[in-house]
Order: C-alpha cells, then structure tokens, then sequence
C-alpha cells in the first residue's frame, strides 16, 4: 500500500496534533496572576467592566495608526476610540500625537515583536493617571511582556501558539481582572476540527480542503461573538503541555535565515521591514514591504499559486475603519507578512525564499 505524499502548504491557520505535545508541563513564563479569554479582545472588551468612568462620559481608548481594525471595530462598540501614530519601523512611538486625558485608556503595542519597551517606560512616569494597556500579541513570552510595568497585560496566544482560542490578561500593578462574558465559545471546538482535518490533508489524506476552510471561517465568526468568551477546557488543559522556548527558537531561527537569504538577493521589489530586534525577543514572523501596492498585490497572487499564504498586517481601511494616518495607510498598502513561524524548517525558508526570487525573475522578463 503506498503511503500518502504530504503536501507542502505554509502559513493560514495553525494545525493540531497530538505529536506536539510534551510529556509533562512546561514551566515556561506566565505572569503570577491573569485571566484567560477565548481571545484577547475578548479581554479588552471586559476591562471596561472593571475600569470606573464619570457619569455620562464615555470610556476612551488611544489606539495606534498601525494596528488590527477589526480589534478597533470592537473596541467601538464600549470606548471611544482615538487614534496616535505609531508606526513598526520607527523607533519610537509619536508621542505628540497622544494626547489622552486623566482616566483613559492608552493600548501600546509591542508592533511585529520588534519594538522597545522604554519609550513607553518613559512616557508613562510622566503620565500616572493614564491607564496603560500593552498588547503584545506579536511576542507573548518577551523580555518587555515578563517586566512589564503597565497598569493591564494582554496577548492573544492564539496567534503564535496552536490552540484554537486563547486569550490572556494580567496586571503587572496587581489591578482588578474582570471575568469573561458567559461560557465557553462553541467555535473553538469547531476550529480544532478544522485544525485537525488541516494536518490530515497535509499529511495527504484525501481531504476535502474546502471543508476545512469552512470549519475554520465560521470558528472565527463565533470566536468573534464575544457573548461567550471563556477559554475553552480544551486550550486550558493542554496549554502547558506546549513546548513554547522551542517554539520561540525555531521562529527566531527561521526569521533570521529569511532576512539573511533576502538581504543578499538584493533586489527592487520589496525589502525586509526591519533586520534586528530586541534582546531576548522573537519577532511575529518575516515581514517585508514592497515598492509599492501593485508588486504587493501581484507577489501575493504568487505566492498563493504557489501554496504560500501570505496575510496583510493591516489593511486600511477596514469595516468601513480608517486610522487617517497617512503614513499608516501607505504602509498597510506595501506591507506582507511572510510565515516563518516554528512550524517550518531550515528548508522550508530556503524554498519560500526561492520561490520569492521566481517571482522578481518571472517581473523582470
């Protein structure tokens, strides 16, 4: 009997098996005190129940020009949403641009797990009546997220981890946490079907990929129905038996072998947005920025003929929602996001970027 050809496929969501998992927990870092949520906006939504407002005055929340605006969709829905620039290849956030008053809410993002904690360590000793709230979703295991100083922590493990929902939030200053809404999100089951049919297929079994598509696409509708935003049993379980330092070192070396092989092609098209990144920090995955939205636009139409799924982080505008950045903007047109997590080898990057340089070949004829 002939064994099933695997099928190489990277990026989209995140595959499950048993065969990742260790024999014992892990004793990886976890803050002393947190909440777990089914995702992390989810998280965010709740803080309004514990944080106090003036009567008859809106709760408000600063957010970057650069950021998820789905999140932001959310967020509008219990905050008024104000926008300060901060952008991932520069430095420093613009901290002219943030103007919160006594009582707000400010979200600093840790943007591509490539950014620098004491810009933010500075402006917040100059701003105590400001409640400070980091999201560092990008690099949830950080040397920034371990020391944090913020009033409230919050990471969605989803993204970086392969569980079907996971959302975390604490409070490096000790503060209140609020519970989640309701019970347990039916979608993160129905993701983990999706999950485990993915790994099938790509192990060759004959599986209807629309199928899992489906599964995946409707989780994530329900996911998003922050009603019921409990961590499912299932992730709460299994979610120290993951062996996340080797996860971080496979990303970390993966990132490193995509940058050096792009740096020396040298070519027109696109660039790496940044090459260096913070001690003891492993950045989201490779991220590059084109010449301009028309090479974006066509080099991702070839990466997916090619079984490369590269997403956008972040369009603008998006569910009718703009951050009126114009720097923002132009990059949210020229950016992608290259998977390079630790799902792949040393050999997976080399053909990823292979298939990169086909593509400037195949434009340049």
């Amino acid at each position: 009997m002939l064994a099933n050809k695997k099928r190489w496929e990277i990026g989209s969501d995140f595959d499950w098996s048993e065969e990742i998992l260790i024999s014992s927990p892990v004793s990886f870092w976890f803050p002393d005190k947190y909440q777990l949520f089914s995702t992390a906006t989810a998280s965010l939504l709740a803080l309004s129940t514990v944080i106090s407002k003036l009567p008859g005055k809106p709760l408000r929340i600063h957010v970057p020009s650069f950021y998820c605006l789905s999140v932001v969709s959310k967020l509008q829905t219990v905050f008024e949403v104000c926008w300060y620039r901060d952008l991932p290849g520069e430095s420093s956030p613009d901290f002219d641009t943030l103007k919160p008053s006594p009582g707000d809410l400010v979200i600093a993002v840790n943007l591509f797990g490539i950014k620098s904690q004491q810009p933010w360590q500075n402006w917040q000793q100059e701003h105590q009546n400001i409640i400070l709230v980091e999201d560092h979703t990008h690099d949830p295991f950080s040397l920034w997220a371990k020391n944090s100083k913020a009033d409230y922590a919050t990471s969605s493990l989803r993204k970086t981890l392969p569980i079907p929902d996971g959302g975390i939030l604490w409070s490096p200053k000790n503060l209140p946490l609020p519970q989640p809404f309701g019970k347990e999100s039916p979608g993160a089951y129905k993701k983990l079907m999706g999950m485990v049919l993915k790994r099938s297929y790509l192990k060759g079994l004959p599986i209807n990929k629309d199928d899992y598509l489906r599964l995946i696409r409707d989780a994530q509708d329900e996911l998003d129905d922050e009603t019921n935003s409990a961590i499912s049993v299932f992730t709460n379980n299994f979610l120290r038996f993951l062996d996340v330092e080797s996860f971080r070192q496979q990303r970390a070396a993966n990132i490193s072998k995509f940058i050096n092989l792009t740096l020396n092609q040298n070519n027109s098209y696109w660039k790496p947005l940044f090459v260096n990144w913070e001690q003891d920090s492993v950045p989201f995955n490779g991220i590059i920025v084109c010449q301009s939205k028309t090479i974006r636009d066509a080099l991702r139409k070839y990466l997916i003929s090619n079984d490369i799924f590269a997403p956008i982080h972040w369009q603008q505008p998006e569910q009718g929602i703009v951050s009126n950045d114009s720097k923002a903007i132009a990059l949210s047109s020229t950016i992608l996001t290259i998977p390079t997590d630790q799902r792949y080898g040393e050999e997976d990057i080399i053909r990823i970027v292979e298939i990169l340089n086909d593509f400037v070949n195949l434009t340049n004829h």
